[in-house]
């Protein structure tokens, strides 16, 4: 019998007395992938035991903040996915289904609400046109609140920046644009788009911000700032300013931390503890325990030993190379650390990247990992499920080369594959 309990360092048989104490689910990983599967779960079994362990924050806190589907499609995206599934049926839409996908960003779009962060997920799906700080336009398919005010951005946007600031430089957005001098206390080079954020959370420095921009307008039909028009107050900084100001509002990405991915990230949290999932980040998951192709459980980090935590079903959400859920080093091996599943990638490290740096396909690296079936399961070398339980969503999966970059596709993978493996999942007996 080919088991990867045996073939790999995974202990076989967990402690008998933590049975009891079974999550119906366990997700490994808290990024786009992770956090979505435990909401995903919330809504489709509200009564399950669901435990999210990760190592870290996850991808959010680097990312828009919006979901990208598949940005280059015309017209319908939900139809343009479901022909690139046709097409390329190893990509992890076809495994998950365009179906999947549609239902997944339709919850999204609820919960979104629910947590006060107003993702638009009208059907049919189209893809928004949305600014950068390099004056380029993205095509994101469903967009948070602090966006939104781009699509009534008219012909003059007045691009605002903030002196001394080395994270925005609105010259670059546009031929119209203003650097302002906020009301701050401390060295402006200094600060984080989140120590922004949180001055924005402030009425009087949101009144001071208005006060100044006001006075630049000069014909302005809309007012663009970087992303951080308040953490915890978002929605009332933008409704704010557009009140002062006359015209519509909306952010620009910044770099990392990004304020959108950190807004969403918090509320997501908060949202999955209220409803009581046991969310333990900093704990990083050292083995997947395995019996007669069935995942018993994980064996998490933990002072003086590992401490096992026993699972129906678990669902492997840590990402790819960039997101830590794969590894390589300088001889060309990619390997998955926790179950040690066959990784798909190119031995020849000089292949790994192409010759453009910004190749609008990207590179071969953002392709490689793990094999799945159409249930999401996790296939050794021979294409058999290592175990019947064990699946897994997100970046860890594998792209097939000449698919579009899975930049293009990234949330929209995500939360597809998300929603299908808990589906089956929380089918697991």
């Amino acid at each position: 019998m080919r088991l990867a309990c045996r073939r790999h360092n995974l202990r076989r048989t967990p402690p008998t007395s933590k049975e009891a104490n079974m999550d119906d689910l366990v997700i490994i990983g808290a990024g786009w992938a992770g956090l979505s599967a435990a909401a995903f779960a919330l809504h489709l079994r509200p009564n399950a035991k669901i435990r999210v362990i990760a190592q870290g924050i996850g991808s959010l806190v680097v990312t828009p903040g919006w979901l990208s589907l598949l940005d280059s499609a015309q017209g319908d995206v939900i139809s343009a996915v479901r022909d690139l599934a046709a097409r390329l049926p190893e990509h992890p839409y076809a495994l998950a289904g365009a179906e999947s996908l549609s239902e997944a960003v339709r919850l999204f779009g609820q919960i979104g609400a629910e947590i006060g962060l107003g993702y638009q997920a009208e059907q049919p799906l189209h893809n928004k046109q949305v600014f950068t700080a390099l004056g380029s336009r993205q095509s994101p398919a469903v967009v948070p609140y602090g966006y939104q005010g781009a699509a009534q951005a008219g012909e003059r946007p007045l691009f605002v920046g903030f002196e001394g600031w080395r994270d925005y430089y609105p010259a670059l957005s546009g031929a119209h644009f203003a650097l302002i001098a906020p009301p701050i206390g401390e060295r402006p080079w200094d600060l984080t788009p989140t120590d922004y954020a949180r001055y924005f959370d402030q009425p009087p420095f949101r009144a001071e911000v208005a006060r100044q921009v006001k006075a630049r307008l000069n014909g302005a039909t809309s007012v663009a700032f970087p992303a951080v028009l308040g953490l915890e107050h978002h929605a009332e900084t933008v409704q704010t300013l557009q009140e002062r100001l006359g015209v519509p509002v909306f952010e620009l990405p910044t770099l990392p931390p990004s304020v959108p991915g950190t807004r969403l990230y918090n509320k997501l949290r908060r949202y999955l503890l209220d409803r009581r999932v046991r969310l333990q980040v900093g704990h990083p998951v050292v083995r997947g325990v395995c019996e007669r192709r069935r995942v018993k459980g994980v064996e998490v980090a933990a002072a003086g030993k590992p401490q096992f935590f026993g699972a129906k079903a678990v669902i492997l959400a840590t990402g790819n190379l960039y997101g830590g859920g794969l590894f390589s080093d300088d001889h060309g091996r990619v390997w998955e650390g926790i179950f040690g599943i066959p990784v798909q990638h190119i031995a020849d490290r000089g292949k790994w990247f192409s010759g453009q740096m910004l190749a609008p396909e990207g590179h071969p690296v953002h392709h490689f990992g793990i094999r799945a079936n159409a249930h999401l399961q996790p296939l050794d070398a021979e294409g058999v499920p290592l175990a019947e339980n064990l699946f897994a969503a997100g970046h860890i999966l594998a792209h097939p080369l000449g698919a579009p970059s899975p930049f293009e596709t990234s949330e929209g993978v995500a939360l597809a594959t998300a929603y299908r493996a808990v589906q089956i999942a929380l089918a697991q007996p």
